[in-house]
């Protein structure tokens, strides 16, 4: 056995190449070792060459085994040339000479064992692990006391995968606002920028000098490092916040926290593959991208109109050419400067996370301090986008710091939380509602029925709000010179109320512009977008078919990409994303995919990026993550990632010992998608089997599952 080895020039990480040998049955277990001058053999923090989708779905205990402990599985391999991932700087930095050492053994019998020498010359990578350099010496202290505001400079044990002698940053005292820092640099030209947080409950914001807003950043894998941008860092330093949330924050171990920054130099054609891989250029077609003020601000401490550019420029960054502004949804409070409705200007309440529900006046302080929706509708113009006023049809939240006066003043106008469309005051007051959108400067309605789906019980309701509310747009189109678009999201075939939705009405009478075709939660996430299609052939009326970001939809970035090719393909018009929000402010990795969807050219690059590298990645079976904690609810799906293989093909799937179903080809879902198969699988333990034709034999693995 050999090790052929390259150094990739972003990362920098060590690619080490090696054969497994011809005897090795259906799994082969890899030991990878490291040793430096004078030293001692000591585990590398390694991992398998896998997609980016593999690796967010890559369980904890393979990660941990693989960086913390130097081992990795490789499946049916035997006769493979295979890969694996060093980064060689949870060792060292700058200048070294390693030998590197990969052992190859099945059950307790060592087949193979080769070495090699690997020269490191990252001499010129900076990377920032000493926080006791920050410009504000006087606000870290290796030792704070109660109370005060400083940050704890940690050189006891500064992540899992730290080197000897660096240091962390790290909140010492919940509910303290702490000041943020600055890290002087000195560094010219283009430059990769990689982050690293202890693998813990925790967040931290940061920014170079010049920018306009700030990145967050979290991670609960030790070792693991995020790719935060490429830039010219000429005239920069960076800044390190404190998020607003870490300092009210319900649960006590979630603080902010760093570990270190690298910086590493770039030469101009490293960058100019860096450009070409993420430009969105050739055919293009209109992202719409929803977003909530109100989730954005529940984390923030909005007091200024200008704040409210930071989340819009991750939107322009992301290439979204419209963002669906949620202003609210009827009879619960707006989160507009709404006069007709209910303000939201107090505290209130969100989803439950971990048990918790969290309560805040965030959002009630954004609402009395700035002006949501005419600033928003300005800064996205100005950033060059369209912006549309978004209202959710429905959802009063009876009795709860949400619930709007219209509301509590008729509740016999509500079925359980839901306004009823059938009362003709209702229809007015969510006509008034828009009005108030139009008066603030939208050119552009949206509405959606989808998130909370029971508040019609007819078709006929439905359309005839639309016939009202294109009466609307008609009178303000004629004072502006044209006619307003209006966008809808709905239920697609099988979700609950699909049925009361006469799209291809809507279409022929031309009331509504654009038709969003919708999933709602973790069901229906392939649904076929050919009916709506041919709904509107010979109309003006575009499809945007929903993609879901939110945890419960396909995972990202491959099952995801690939479902918005496939509605490309299939003739769509253009794509929306809900909740856009969650990938655009989520992260800098997740943006970057979210940059690609506008164009139909980059996504087909991607997917020949992928064909040619399954030869090249390591063969695995993986399931999506569960909707909360380890369980699968009745009314989500097991989803299969296959990667490493020669073609998609069959896949079956046993549960128990049982075949419940099998897949020709992707997408790969255990039962089915509709409805009735929600109790397919009894609630509790199970042993899932998930068998991939890989050639003439089958690529196998084992699974434990809980279903709620």
């Amino acid at each position: 056995m050999q090790l052929t080895t390259h150094i990739d020039p972003v990362s920098r990480y060590v690619f080490v190449q090696y054969r497994i040998p011809a005897a090795t049955g259906n799994l082969a277990h890899v030991r990878c070792e490291v040793r430096l001058p004078g030293g001692g053999w000591r585990p590398a923090a390694v991992w398998k060459h896998i997609s980016d989708t593999a690796r967010r779905l890559l369980s904890d205990a393979e990660w941990d085994d693989g960086v913390l402990r130097g081992r990795l599985c490789e499946r049916r391999a035997a006769g493979r040339l295979c890969t694996l991932v060093w980064n060689p700087f949870t060792l060292v930095a700058g200048r070294a000479d390693a030998t590197f050492r990969v052992t190859v053994s099945a059950g307790d019998r060592e087949l193979a064992s080769a070495c090699g020498e690997i020269y490191l010359e990252n001499d010129d990578v900076v990377v920032l692990d000493d926080w006791s350099g920050v410009v504000q010496e006087s606000l870290v202290s290796e030792a704070p006391e109660s109370g005060q505001a400083v940050w704890w400079l940690r050189r006891d044990r500064a992540g899992e995968c730290a080197r000897a002698g660096s240091c962390s940053l790290e909140v010492w005292e919940k509910h303290i606002a702490l000041p943020p820092l600055t890290y002087p640099l000195d560094l010219h030209g283009p430059h990769a920028v990689f982050v690293q947080l202890p693998p813990k409950l925790g967040l931290v914001e940061l920014r170079l000098s010049g920018d306009e807003r700030t990145e967050r950043f979290d991670s609960h894998r030790p070792g693991e490092e995020i790719f935060w941008r490429w830039a010219d860092l000429i005239r920069q330093h960076l800044v390190i916040k404190q998020p607003h949330c870490t300092v009210d924050e319900y649960e006590d171990e979630f603080r902010a926290h760093l570990d270190h920054v690298r910086f590493v130099p770039l030469a101009a054609e490293t960058v100019q593959t860096l450009e070409s891989t993420w430009a969105a250029d050739g055919e293009r077609r209109p992202v719409i991208g929803y977003s909530e003020p109100y989730s954005w601000a529940f984390a923030e401490k909005v007091e200024s109109n200008l704040q409210h550019r930071e989340p819009l420029l991750a939107f322009a960054e992301a290439r979204v050419d419209w963002v669906d502004i949620q202003i609210g949804r009827a009879g619960c409070r707006m989160v507009d400067e709404s006069r007709v409705g209910s303000q939201l200007l107090a505290d209130t309440l969100g989803d439950p996370v971990r048990g918790e529900v969290p309560r805040t006046s965030n959002v009630g302080r954004m609402q009395q301090f700035t002006n949501t929706l005419a600033t928003q509708l300005r800064y996205a113009r100005q950033l060059g986008m369209q912006p549309v006023a978004n209202l959710g049809a429905t959802n009063c939240y009876p009795g709860s710091p949400l619930e709007a006066d219209f509301s509590r003043q008729h509740p016999e106008w509500r079925d359980g939380a839901c306004l009823r469309y059938e009362v003709p005051e209702v229809r007015q007051y969510v006509l008034a509602l828009f009005e108030e959108a139009l008066e603030l400067g939208a050119d552009r309605l949206s509405i959606d029925w989808c998130r909370y789906p029971h508040s019609v019980r007819s078709a006929d309701t439905v359309t005839g709000f639309f016939r009202e509310l294109r009466a609307l747009t008609d009178r303000w189109g004629e004072g502006c010179g044209g006619r307003l678009d209006i966008v809808t999201r709905f239920p697609a075939r099988g979700v609950p109320a699909w049925e009361h939705m006469d799209y291809a009405t809507w279409a022929r009478e031309g009331l509504v512009d654009v038709l969003v075709p919708s999933n709602i939660q973790a069901r229906h996430l392939s649904f076929d977008v050919g009916e709506y299609l041919e709904a509107v052939r010979g109309t003006s009326t575009r499809v945007f078919p929903c993609v879901d970001a939110l945890h419960w939809g396909l995972t990202q970035p491959g099952m995801w990409l690939r479902r918005i090719l496939e509605c490309y393909e299939a003739g769509s018009h253009g794509i929306y994303i809900y909740q856009c929000d969650a990938p655009v402010l989520g992260g800098p990795e997740s943006r970057r995919w979210v940059s690609l969807i506008g164009s139909v050219d980059a996504l087909r690059r991607w997917r020949n990026r992928e064909q040619d590298e399954q030869a090249r990645y390591s063969k695995a079976i993986y399931l999506n993550e569960p909707l909360e904690g380890e369980e699968y609810r009745s009314c989500g799906r097991v989803r299969v990632w296959v990667e490493g293989l020669a073609a998609e093909g069959e896949v079956e799937l046993l549960v128990d010992g049982e075949k419940l179903n099998v897949c020709a080809g992707p997408p790969y879902v255990l039962t089915s998608e509709e409805g009735e198969d929600d109790g397919a699988i009894p609630a509790g333990k199970h042993a899932l089997t998930v068998r991939a034709r890989d050639g003439d034999g089958w690529l196998q693995q084992d699974f434990e599952i809980v279903i709620a």
